[in-house]
């Protein structure tokens, strides 16, 4: 009876294991322009986050400079990116941002926070 129980929880947390690992960073094709942080991602979170109400008001965390959205990022990993996990949330679940009944930002904004999470999260200004 013992081995049994140790068997199946053996096998429980080999399935745990499995299934938590099974998140796999997307790839960016070959030649993909580098996102600028200044101009591209900034821009989304000032004309979506830094608002009265949200981030611009002094209600949340600041998200006013780079080392502020910086730090809700894992280099490199969108996946594991606590900026990336809530603007891609489904709209069913607390913690959504932009929170209702602002809109949800749009596939090309989310892509661009994305790949500039994919790049590095780099501090980037272009021309």
């Amino acid at each position: 009876m013992k081995t049994r129980i140790i068997i199946s929880l053996a096998g429980l947390t080999l399935l745990s294991i499995y299934l938590t690992s099974c998140k796999h960073e997307p790839e960016l094709p070959p030649g993909t322009p580098i996102v600028c942080f200044d101009q591209e991602v900034m821009g989304i979170i000032n004309s979506n986050c830094n608002v009265p109400g949200c981030h611009g008001s002094g209600e949340g965390p600041s998200l006013s400079t780079y080392e502020d959205v910086y730090s809700y990022v894992t280099a490199g990993k969108p996946m594991q990116s606590e900026l990336h996990k809530v603007i891609t949330a489904h709209s069913n679940l607390e913690g959504l941002m932009p929170p209702k009944p602002k809109s949800a930002l749009s596939s090309s904004q989310i892509d661009i926070i994305s790949i500039w999470i994919l790049q590095g999260a780099t501090h980037t200004t272009c021309p």
